[in-house]
């Protein structure tokens, strides 16, 4: 169903894209507007200020990532916390069989699915303007002069480029541009050959490019912006940043003694009406009448500029860097796990030390619950405020169960969203269980109880009926499911029925001591949409350890998956 799947990208897009890009444009803006404001800050200064403001995004994201995957990090939303003892997963649904009506989060989807496409065509622009640039650097080989390669690698040692730097000429340039990467090509109108101080002066301009390696902080910005192509401050930032550049660079070359500023700004003007070509992505000495009045106008300043030295320049520059960047990270809900919203949690969690006795994860008769899987089933109702929105997912609650059967210290290991984690953690609260034993004695046990909350489509009362069914042929000796049930709740595919696509998937995985799947893959497939519900059980799965001398091992197996639509009317 399009409405399902817009909500479920909705739900998988807000914590690792809409939330980091929103924390970024609050933390943006100010020094946006800031940057907008000040005509005091040096010319570098301004420029490598907005392309820190850029690098904030991709780094704050990937920062995310990457603390998502460290060791002290929460585990997958797929798999519950890591206690050994895990009651099995419960189901919380509205009862309703009809679609869900459109909510904010299928808005959040759909929003996600216009940043997916314009994005990719715009990275699909960036990859055929990279392509160009290398064609045209083929065509300019053959175009290069010895004599002015050599004035070039005069100034190259002057100016302290380390890079190899070719000079071509081309009639059919109207302004000088440099094509970047690691061995640079500026590229000269035929016009300027003749006119040696213009010409020199033209170099020296390109080649402060190239000693900064603007060329390739080019190329980079440009990637980031085509990725974020649907966030309307990147593009402007993107601009900014041009125009920032091409500022710092005439203050650069103005500060050599060998060029004056009139004649540098006669040379400016005279390629004003030019424009370089878009598709190579050069960098072109030739910008918009606005730029230029801009850059004339920065030339001509005599106040004094902020920033301008290294030091103080270098210190800001981490210090905003580092803030954009933390900032994006703290707000991120994925980094760390949800505290628990009872105070009693914080009190209750003295009963899992030491000095009060040991806390089990593997016990001889783990904890039974008083009134089933049933009880448990009835305290969990679905927040309206929950439905209304569209918000589902699967909340893990980690808990102790002491020596008298009560529940300790519950907290949720992995959250969806506020309203679902509290009724999850309610309903545990609310359990009373039959004690653990162990040699005998009654101890505390710590265990997981995974949480799903699904929202009812028309998928579901499709395929529920008998004519639709899935079975597991486990093998021998294979660690049991402990609730097998569950699988009735993932659901036939609704286009593998009405395709009458059936048959046996089978999903290779490994059973931790903990009875937890690890890295389940399908080794036998049928078609992408039953082999996708198989491992979407699998990955769901409780799974009860094998026992080597009394010890749970490590296990690998292969789980048949049965679909059959044996029974269906043709």
């Amino acid at each position: 169903m399009v409405l399902d799947g817009l909500s479920s990208l909705g739900s998988a897009a807000v914590d690792p894209l809409w939330r980091p890009l929103l924390t970024w444009t609050v933390l943006a803006l100010p020094l946006w507007a800031l940057l907008n404001w000040t005509d005091r800050l040096h010319p570098n200064a301004e420029y490598r200020l907005s392309q820190i403001l850029l690098a904030a995004l991709p780094a704050g994201m990937g920062a995310v990532v990457i603390a998502e995957m460290m060791p002290g990090a929460p585990h997958s939303p797929m798999l519950p916390a890591r206690s050994l003892v895990v009651l099995p997963a419960i189901e919380a649904s509205t009862g309703s069989a009809s679609s869900a009506p459109w909510t904010w989060m299928h808005a959040v989807g759909l929003l996600t699915v216009g940043a997916l496409g314009v994005g990719l065509f715009q990275l699909g622009r960036f990859v055929l303007d990279v392509a160009a640039v290398g064609r045209a650097r083929q065509h300019l080989e053959a175009a290069a002069r010895p004599s002015l390669q050599s004035e070039v690698d005069r100034l190259r040692e002057r100016f302290g480029v380390h890079r190899p730097v070719q000079v071509c000429t081309s009639s059919d340039a109207a302004v000088p541009m440099t094509l970047g990467g690691l061995h640079p090509t500026i590229l000269v109108p035929d016009r300027l050959v003749d006119a040696t101080e213009k010409l020199r002066m033209t170099l020296r301009h390109e080649l402060v490019h190239i000693r900064r390696w603007d060329d390739c902080a080019q190329l980079v910005e440009r990637l980031v912006a085509a990725l974020f192509a649907g966030h309307p401050l990147v593009g402007r930032l993107q601009v900014r940043i041009a125009e920032a550049r091409e500022r710092a660079c005439d203050a650069a070359v103005l500060n050599d003694e060998k060029t004056p500023a009139g004649d540098y700004a006669r040379l400016l003007t005279t390629f004003a009406d030019e424009g370089a070509s878009h598709r190579l992505g050069a960098l072109s000495l030739s910008e918009s009448p606005s730029s230029l009045i801009d850059r004339l106008s920065a030339m001509r300043s005599s106040m004094p500029s902020l920033l301008s030295s290294r030091f103080a320049l270098g210190t800001v520059l981490i210090t905003v860097g580092l803030a954009l960047t933390l900032g994006v990270v703290a707000c991120s809900d994925g980094v760390a796990p949800p505290a628990s919203t009872d105070d009693s949690a914080t009190t209750e969690s003295s009963s899992a030390s030491p000095e009060d006795g040991e806390v089990f994860m593997v016990v001889e008769d783990p904890p039974e619950l008083v009134g089933g899987m049933s009880a448990l089933q009835e305290s969990i109702s679905y927040p309206e405020a929950a439905k209304e929105a569209g918000i589902e997912g699967r909340v893990i609650v980690q808990f102790i169960v002491d020596q008298e059967g009560s529940v300790t210290n519950p907290k949720v290991t992995r959250g969806v969203q506020e309203v679902l984690d509290q009724a999850a953690l309610n309903a545990v609260k609310a359990q009373e269980f039959k004690p653990g034993r162990q040699d005998g004695e009654t101890v505390k046990v710590q265990m997981s109880l995974p949480v799903t909350f699904k929202l009812p489509s028309q998928q579901s009362s499709e395929t529920s009926g008998p004519d639709a069914s899935i079975r597991i042929d486990p093998p021998p000796g294979a660690p049991k499911i402990q609730d097998a049930s569950m699988l009735h709740s993932v659901g036939y595919p609704d286009l593998a029925v009405k395709a009458g696509i059936e048959g046996t998937v089978h999903v290779t995985l490994t059973v931790d001591e903990q009875g937890i799947p690890q890295n389940p893959r399908v080794t036998q497939s049928v078609h992408e949409s039953l082999d996708a519900t198989a491992l979407e059980f699998v990955q769901n799965a409780s799974f009860t350890p094998v026992q080597n001398g009394g010890t749970p091992s490590r296990t690998q197996m292969t789980l048949p998956i049965r679909f059959d639509l044996s029974n269906t009317d043709e």
